[in-house]
């Protein structure tokens, strides 16, 4: 099936009354004499990387003193950073997302 669109034609879309709430389950609810309670096996993990982000930006674990020294050394240009241990927590982190480190 092949469609053309032509521009500056708009097509009519059909108005649609909106459905009240429970409508069905109001009408099997009232037949019975007694509301209906409709129960879900909805459900929520939070995985491990999501806490550990949660943790990160309430900054648990973060040690504010190190932090503002590095940020004074940066500033100062002071600060030489390690680029093989940079590469190896790449490595790492690379590991525990699933890629083959």
């Amino acid at each position: 099936m092949t469609n053309t669109i032509k521009p500056g034609i708009q097509t009519q879309q059909p108005t649609v009354p909106p459905r009240t709430p429970n409508a069905a389950a109001g009408s099997a609810g009232q037949a019975q004499g007694g509301t209906s309670v409709r129960t879900t096996d909805d459900s929520v993990r939070i995985t491990d990387s999501a806490k550990a982000l949660d943790a990160a930006s309430r900054g648990e674990g973060v040690d504010g003193k190190r932090v503002e020294a590095i940020r004074n050394r940066i500033a100062e240009g002071t600060y030489k950073p390690d680029p093989q241990a940079i590469a190896s927590k790449f490595l790492a982190m690379e590991g525990q997302l699933g890629g083959k480190a």
